[in-house]
């Protein structure tokens, strides 16, 4: 890091932990106008990122604040790196616990990896619950936590409970469709589990910043039982997609050929035309698919197979038959634990199925 960068980013650092440190004693900060972002991954700070500055640039009111957290401190350095600087005067804060975050707060969105980070950042010590329990008098002002993380949806809806018997407190979850491309240009959809249409038209102004729909799909929980069927049928749609493209490739038709057909055809689904997994498939068109990056960027391998695992488990609380999605959900837990595929897109599948072309095994049963 060059010199004058680093003095700018020690000066930005004591200016918002600083913030943070005398906020709650100022008279100047207003918790219900001070909204708190917690995670900040691929996915959160492009969320966040949008989050603040549209939230500034809309309102001038100087006592609207922004408070953030995250595990690692490298990735709140980035987060303030790049917006400190977009608002100056506006007020940035950190916090050194998700506890600290609810005592500055009155909105709080959070975006973490999976249920164990939820459970942890909501009840445990020092957690969203502490903070909240720390409160009294005006700064017990009415609190509206938004959890936008794919989880078990078992764990959201006695999280949200637990938060809930706090009182003066709602949460919904609001899972997300778009990765990080779409949370980067603020194009996301939410798929909203809230018991309460009340919270959900609350949480509506919030999501509108990160993105460009909302749907209520009913009670806490059922966001994400709408994401992780939607992302269920994804990843099967994904391994049909690889086969027939590698079906065709391996009797020399050319990828865009096949591809050209099959999106103007009966078996055009989004796999195939808008991420199609075959490399050059989508040549010609307005798509530029991982496949053609070594399938770097997108929906990596192992997050599919957390999702599909999610899916396999919702399912088997109600008893729905899922064969192909346990056969795919094996093949992505394949994908998802190898060190060559796990962080790529999950089109990878293509990738690992080519490569076993060339196994004796392979050419033994195709002879």
């Amino acid at each position: 890091m060059l010199p004058t960068t680093r003095l700018l980013l020690q000066s930005t650092l004591r200016r918002s932990s600083g913030a943070a440190a005398s906020a709650s004693a100022s008279s100047q900060h207003d918790r219900a106008k001070t909204i708190g972002f917690i995670g900040l991954g691929a996915m959160g700070k492009e969320m966040a990122n949008n989050l603040f500055s549209k939230t500034m640039a809309a309102n001038p009111d100087p006592n609207v604040a922004f408070v953030i957290h995250d595990a690692f401190e490298q990735s709140i350095t980035r987060f303030l790196t790049a917006n400190s600087s977009l608002h100056p005067n506006r007020r940035l804060m950190t916090a050194s616990s998700p506890a600290g975050v609810a005592s500055l707060a009155s909105t709080i969105v959070t975006m973490l990896p999976s249920s164990p980070e939820v459970k942890s950042v909501y009840t445990e010590e020092g957690g969203i619950l502490t903070g909240l329990q720390n409160l009294s008098g005006p700064a017990a002002s009415k609190t509206l936590c938004i959890d936008c993380t794919t989880l078990d949806p078992l764990v959201a809806v006695q999280t949200a409970a637990t938060i809930k018997e706090e009182g003066n407190v709602d949460m919904i979850d609001a899972p997300v469709s778009g990765g990080v491309v779409g949370a980067a240009a603020g194009t996301l959809s939410f798929m909203v589990g809230s018991d309460s249409v009340e919270t959900f038209k609350q949480a509506e102004p919030y999501l509108a910043l990160m993105g460009s729909r909302a749907i209520h799909c009913g009670k806490n929980g059922n966001g994400l039982i709408a994401k992780i069927a939607n992302n269920l049928l994804l990843g099967i749609s994904m391994l049909g997609v690889t086969e027939a493209m590698l079906l065709g490739t391996a009797h020399g038709l050319p990828a865009n050929v096949l591809a050209g057909i099959i999106n103007t055809s009966t078996g055009k689904c989004w796999a195939s035309e808008v991420n199609n997994p075959a490399p050059g498939a989508l040549k010609g068109t307005n798509y530029s698919p991982p496949a053609d990056r070594d399938y770097q960027g997108g929906f990596a391998a192992r997050l599919m197979s957390k999702d599909l695992k999610l899916a396999l488990g919702a399912a088997s609380l109600e008893g729905v038959p899922t064969p192909l999605g346990q056969l795919t959900s094996s093949i992505y837990e394949a994908l998802g634990t190898n060190d060559e595929f796990k962080d790529k897109d999950f089109g990878v599948a293509f990738k690992a199925l080519s490569a076993a072309l060339g196994r004796e095994e392979f050419r033994q049963e195709r002879k």
